[in-house]
């Protein structure tokens, strides 16, 4: 971790490696949109997928969305943070049933909790999947939202700064 960095980026990085991570999963961009060729996943960014808690404004057409946040529930301790990362999936009531069987959105779920459950990318340690409830943002659309706990320091270490005078060192 660079000099540089802020105290709070890396969680707020967290939501650009999940971006990464859906994206670049075949399996998700398909049931994002069936439609859409997989080479053109990235287009799915800041209309469909979002690293912010998004709710369309009208049931106009026919979507399904992910969304993502990340909260800090608090501090373990002066070393440690937990925070949580929460993914939002929701998709419209003509979009739920898939033609194989199924629901979108449960396939979706399963799908996300594949790819990055136990996950060294966020945090130190894995990634951990804590509840995945139901989740209904507006008139005809259902979902679920996920819940991933993780842990990360707490505080940046800088090596510049000069040891107190009155810290004992060694025996």
């Amino acid at each position: 971790m660079s000099q540089n960095q802020k105290q709070l980026e890396p969680f707020f990085n967290y939501k650009s490696q999940l971006m990464k991570d859906l994206l670049t999963n075949e399996s998700i961009v398909k049931l994002i949109d069936d439609e859409l060729p997989f080479e053109h996943a990235l287009s799915l960014e800041y209309s469909q997928v979002f690293p912010y808690e998004f709710v369309p404004e009208t049931a106009v057409h026919g979507y399904t969305y992910i969304c993502c946040e990340v909260d800090i529930q608090k501090a373990l301790n002066k070393t440690y943070l937990l925070p949580t990362l929460y993914i939002w999936v929701f998709a419209h009531k003509s979009k739920l049933r898939l033609p194989q069987g199924g629901l979108r959105v449960d396939n979706l779920c399963s799908e996300i909790a594949e790819a990055i459950n136990g996950s060294r990318f966020y945090g130190l340690g894995e990634l951990d999947l804590y509840s995945v409830k139901r989740y209904a943002p507006m008139t005809d659309y259902q979902g679920k939202v996920m819940t991933f706990t993780a842990t990360d320091y707490n505080h940046l270490h800088d090596p510049n700064k000069a040891m107190p005078s009155n810290r004992r060192v060694g025996a």
